[in-house]
This record gives structure tokens, sequence and C-alpha cells, in this order.
């Protein structure tokens, strides 16, 4: 899979050529000024395998460019421009695409506002191969398992959280608790399996269908997920009812057989 078809300005800052212990934590941003700069150092003080690709939409409040003046100095981080918001799902889908092009073989997605935190990235790297264990090809920080947690939503948002991730379970087939969760390992040779999934809010729950589908594996850590503190949300309504849309297409995809064409 390619992702040529993204408008993108490569960075300043080396790319990393890793060796394949390293691994790739990508992070899609959208105005996240307020966090970017403090995020990066705490991923980079987790554990000094992992670099850091943020994949920017050209940030009007300039979070590209803090990006841009930190890499210069630190080549564990990197900067993926596309010209013009298009969504969270082909934000990630870039990032992962890039990192697959440079030659690692593990990628986390982390949102940008510290609702996953960093200190559990280690924890789900685990998993992927665990010493005594079965490798699998996606972990999920999951919030919906024993020992997971949400700590500041509203009623609303964990209404429309549990009915996703019923629907991605019980209807779409999937076998995990929470479809939904951005904060995942994937194995980068598994996107393979990843065509033309929603570019919004659905990406997450349609990249586990497919993936699900080819026959990839998945595996569930629990994690506390914190409502952001700083910076605005990029979740609203019409965002949370085109993936609704999205969610019922690969519904009917799932009992008809009919694929997910648009």
């Amino acid at each position: 899979m390619t992702v040529s078809h993204i408008p993108t300005t490569a960075s300043t800052g080396s790319a990393p050529q890793p060796a394949v212990e390293r691994v790739l934590v990508v992070v899609a941003t959208y105005q996240e000024r307020e966090n970017i700069a403090r995020l990066l150092s705490e991923i980079l003080a987790v554990d000094a395998r992992l670099d850091v690709l943020v994949v920017d939409d050209d940030s009007p409040d300039g979070t590209g460019v803090v990006v841009d003046a930190i890499a210069v100095n630190e080549p564990r981080v990197s900067l993926l421009t596309r010209h013009g918001y298009r969504g969270l799902g082909a934000a990630v889908l870039a990032g992962l695409g890039e990192g697959r092009r440079r030659g690692y073989v593990l990628a986390v997605n982390l949102d940008a506002d510290f609702s996953h935190a960093p200190e559990d990235i280690p924890r789900l790297l685990a998993a992927v191969a665990p010493p005594q264990g079965v490798p699998v090809d996606v972990v999920i920080g999951s919030r919906k398992i024993a020992g997971g947690n949400v700590v500041g939503w509203p009623l609303s948002r964990h209404l429309f959280s549990r009915l996703v991730c019923w629907w991605t379970r019980w209807v779409l087939w999937v076998p995990v608790r929470d479809g939904s969760s951005g904060f995942r390992v994937i194995r980068l040779a598994r996107l393979e399996a990843v065509k033309s999934p929603s570019e919004g809010y659905a990406f997450f729950e349609e990249m586990l269908w497919q993936i699900h589908r080819s026959g990839g594996t998945i595996r569930e850590v629990p994690i506390t997920f914190t409502e952001r503190r700083r910076g605005q949300s990029k979740v609203d309504w019409r965002q949370m009812l085109k993936g609704s849309g999205d969610l019922l297409r690969l519904g009917w995809a799932t009992w008809t057989g009919k694929g997910t064409h648009r």
C-alpha cells in the first residue's frame, strides 16, 4: 500500500532508518500546539527504542512549526505535513504507511492530547510478542476490559462509546471489547489488509475489521483513558454521525458479503 495520493511535505529532522528493534510512534495532530512539545518529550523518555513521527494537517496554530524546531536537534523526531485538514483516519494511515516505507516492523498510534499515557507504551509493546505467549498483529489499549477505565467523559460519550463497541463486537464480528480505541500497536506488514478505510472516526473500527477478516490476530491490554485538559477536542456530533454511517456500511458488508466500496 502507498500514501502517495496524500499531498505531504517532508520536514527537517533526519528520517530514522531503523533497526528491527526500533519502534515508530505515530501522532496525528491538528491544532495541538499546547500539547505537542511536552508529549514528544514524554514519549522519548519512555524508551530509547522509540522514534516519533508527527503527522500534522498543516495546523494554523503552528503545531508543525513546533515539531520542526524540535526535530532539528532531535533525530528521533520527524514531521509529515499534509496540506489541509483531511481527517483523523487518513492521517493515521499516512503515518503508518510512512513507517512501513522507512522499514519499521511495529508502530504505535497515540493521541496528541494526553488521553493516552505515554508510559503505557511499553506494556502494549510487550503484549505483541510476550515471552510465554503467542505473537499477535495488533494490540489495543483497551478501556473496556478488566483494569481499563475512562476519566472525564460525560454520560453521552460513555453511551455512544458503548454502542459503537457493541456494534464492532457483535455486528462486525471483531472479537474485541474496545474497537474504538486509537491507542494501539500494529505490525506494519498487516497494512496490506487495510484497503480504502474510512477517513474519519470509524477508521479504527474498520482497520480492525479488515485485519481480522484477513486472518490477523488482536489482543487487548487495559489502559486508563483521560479526557484532554488542554486544547480543544476535534470530536463533534457531525463527525460522530458520519462515523456511524460508516459503521452501518461495514455492518451491511459483514452480513451480506458485498464488500465496502462506496
